[in-house]
């Protein structure tokens, strides 16, 4: 499993609580992407957040997961998604693009350095690791700046991407490099030949929709087999289906996986090693400016349900008694009820498994549970603003801007207001309750403001404009003035507008 911390850090505590319960459900590993949350110290000092975790922090959870059996493979980016460390001062010449924070220069030996200093780092506080993912997906910028672009994207990325992982090799000859696959999708066998690029990395093939021959087809199969003697598979239990989501579509998330574990049985004979083992990765955000999308608790069902089928290959009933022990379900059983012959789960009736396992009392269930209040809420207020704001004629933006409306139907547009205004409040204080023992208070407060507070505006602003809206008591004659900043968008009249 896959354990993203970018930006906002779970406690401690609450990850030992994840860790016992992923190996019962057939975790072997976990891969930690650390990125700004790591104790980066001396020069790099700045690329640790405020509230990054401490040394002992990484310690403890590093202890807890090889005392729980799970092998840690830390991961840090050292090409493409820098944006944690590129966004400072201190390391913008390192960009390949000036305005953007995004990659590095290749050609920049200052660039290797930096790549250098942390990955020494993380291997200091990761020992006796097998191996290290060292990132170079998604190189968005690449060949674009004066000392790149005379030479091919290819070029430039396979002659980094050996020369970070012939660093790690020579210094740690018992550690893998692991690197993400989709940037040697296109690449010539010749190339990835020419760079020996085999007996330095093994890929990690990553593909988190439902049909992964899409994106990667049997020729590009075919191509890594002849390159790398072992591969390794990604999959998705959050984290992949929309930047914004809040919760994770465990349907789409178990079809993927299942996929997956139809492609290894496939490809796996091709590779003279097969494969490593699949990362059941879990987003926390698209990238460092992004905001979040699925909290690590509003997932734990997806994860358990995609472990299980993972770790054991197949999906059925059988797995039914390890899933209700696992999330603390008691006495009720989540899935088809009675009836032996049902769906183990009724995903299509309910892909995100809030009916069925919102009594479950796993580690992060409250906010779970809160989550099914949240989207009952946010379609209550969307239909609401959609409603007054725009399908009724006496509260729009033209009724706002000219003070004009009737009063008696204001108020039967905001009839509902204060009931829907306390459920969002309740909201607040509800997510603060529930993520209080998982987050710190930034994270708490960014998840509020993210999904919550702009209900809160949108209640507050229909609230004011309906107390305006219902001030006056005698109003003017049409028509009224022409709306000035309309000139600017290339309306005009003559000096008479009357009709003719």
């Amino acid at each position: 499993m896959h354990f993203d911390l970018k930006g906002a850090p779970p406690r401690v505590s609450y990850l030992k609580r994840i860790m016992p319960l992923a190996k019962e459900l057939g975790a072997t590993g976990v891969l930690m992407e650390w990125e700004d949350m790591f104790p980066w110290s001396g020069h790099l000092a700045p690329l640790a957040a405020g509230n990054a975790y401490s040394k002992q922090d990484v310690q403890e959870i590093i202890e807890a997961a090889v005392s729980n059996g799970l092998e840690v493979i830390p991961l840090v980016q050292t090409f493409g998604h820098v944006e944690f460390a590129l966004k400072h001062s201190e390391f913008s010449e390192l960009r390949e693009v000036p305005e953007s924070p995004q990659a590095l220069c290749p050609s920049l030996n200052s660039s290797h350095d930096f790549v250098h200093q942390m990955i020494e780092q993380v291997m200091e506080m990761h020992k006796n690791i097998r191996y290290l993912h060292i990132g170079c997906d998604e190189v968005f910028q690449m060949g674009e700046c004066v000392r790149c672009r005379t030479q091919p994207r290819d070029t430039l990325f396979l002659h980094h991407v050996t020369r970070v992982a012939s660093f790690v090799r020579a210094r740690w000859p018992s550690v893998t490099p692991i690197i993400w696959d989709d940037m040697l999708r296109h690449l010539p066998p010749i190339s990835l030949e020419q760079y020996r690029i085999g007996e330095l990395v093994e890929p990690m093939v990553w593909v988190y929709a439902e049909d992964v021959y899409r994106f990667v087809p049997s020729s590009v199969w075919e191509k890594y087999a002849a390159i790398f003697g072992r591969v390794w598979a990604a999959s998705a239990f959050k984290g992949a289906f929309g930047e914004t989501q809040y919760v994770p579509n465990a349907k789409r998330h178990l079809e993927n996986n299942m996929r997956w574990l139809q492609v290894m049985q496939a490809e796996a004979p091709k590779f003279s090693g097969g494969f490593q083992g699949i990362a059941i990765t879990g987003w926390q955000r698209y990238d460092h400016f992004a905001v979040l999308c699925e909290l690590l608790p509003s997932a734990i069902p997806s994860l358990a349900v995609n472990l299980l089928v993972t770790s054991h290959g197949y999906f059925n009933q059988s797995l039914r008694a390890k899933l209700n022990s696992a999330l603390s379900c008691g006495v009720f059983v989540p899935g088809g009820g009675m009836d032996r012959s049902s769906s183990f789960l009724s995903l299509n009736n309910d892909p995100f498994l809030f009916d069925q396992f919102s009594r479950c009392v796993f580690p992060g269930h409250a906010f779970f549970r809160l989550l099914y209040r949240l989207s009952t809420v946010e379609r209550e207020v969307a239909e609401a603003v959609a409603m007054i704001r725009k399908d009724k004629g006496w509260m729009t933006d033209y009724n706002v801007r000219h003070n004009f409306s009737s009063p008696l139907r204001v108020d039967e547009l905001t009839v509902d207001h204060q009931r829907l205004y306390h459920s969002v409040t309740s909201l607040v204080r509800g997510a603060k309750d529930a993520l209080w023992e998982i987050f710190d208070a930034y994270t708490v407060a960014e998840w509020i403001e993210q999904r919550i507070y702009p209900m809160v505006q949108q209640l507050e602003s229909i609230s004011r404009d309906s107390i305006t809206l219902k001030q006056p008591r005698v109003w003017p004659r049409r028509p009224f003035p022409i709306l000035g900043d309309l000139h600017r968008i290339g309306l005009q009249f003559s000096s008479d507008s009357s009709p003719g």
